[in-house]
């Protein structure tokens, strides 16, 4: 598993309650506070998916189960998720342009709760924010069910020391939640990368539908 800033998810799940207040104050205010949890995001976040992980491994070892038992019933669960976001219907096939704080609010808590959203943070001269634009356009036509999107640092006022620290940074949610922060993912790999990389490191983190889900959605869509 990559390394990458982590924490549990009790503290994720605390930071966007206060993050959705936003909505309701003023522009000004809005900012100073986004600014302040995006920074703290970037710091202390941790996938919630690898918790889930986490907390399931520590079941099994105290009722005795065998790794294989666990990983079965594990990946089970992942594609019971995904059939129930393949047969919801709902495909984009593109990469979103977020244009406000508000927008990015609303793409994290207005779309279906099973339906992935793959958020890229971005400048246009930080190194590496080219790659990771390119290889979200490659993915997203790979990847219909997932929603991919972008967003500039300075439309959701992000502080110059973020832009300059954490950038490009991918944030991964699920039903309003953070469940991926991947903060100046370059560290993991490199400036210069493609499509296959990234779609390689996003599932070595359990982080995409799988492949065999997405065959029987393009038959469904041949029928």
């Amino acid at each position: 598993m990559p390394s990458y800033l982590i924490s549990g998810p009790k503290g994720v799940i605390n930071d966007w309650r206060r993050f959705k207040q936003l909505e309701t104050e003023q522009r000004q205010e809005q900012r100073r506070e986004m600014e302040r949890l995006i920074k703290k995001l970037s710091m202390t976040c941790r996938s919630h998916l690898d918790e889930e992980m986490t907390l399931q491994e520590y079941n099994m070892i105290h009722n005795d189960e065998d790794d294989e038992e666990f990983l079965q019933r594990y990946r089970k669960q992942r594609m019971e998720e995904m059939r129930q976001q393949l047969y919801s219907g709902q495909q984009f096939k593109k990469v979103f342009e977020i244009t406000s704080g508000e927008a990015f609010l609303d793409t994290v808590d207005k779309e279906h709760k099973s339906t992935l959203i793959m958020i890229h943070i971005y400048e246009d001269d930080i190194p590496g924010s080219e790659s990771l634009n390119g290889c979200m356009i490659c993915l997203a036509a790979e990847y219909p069910t997932v929603k991919f999107c972008r967003v500039k640092s300075s439309l959701i006022g992000a502080s110059t020391r973020f832009t300059n620290n954490a950038l490009p940074a991918l944030l991964i949610y699920k039903a309003g939640e953070l469940i991926g922060n991947f903060v100046r993912i370059t560290d993991q790999l490199g400036e210069d990368f493609f499509a296959v990389d990234l779609e390689a490191f996003l599932q070595e983190c359990g982080l995409l539908p799988e492949k065999d889900l997405l065959c029987l959605l393009r038959e469904r869509d041949l029928l």
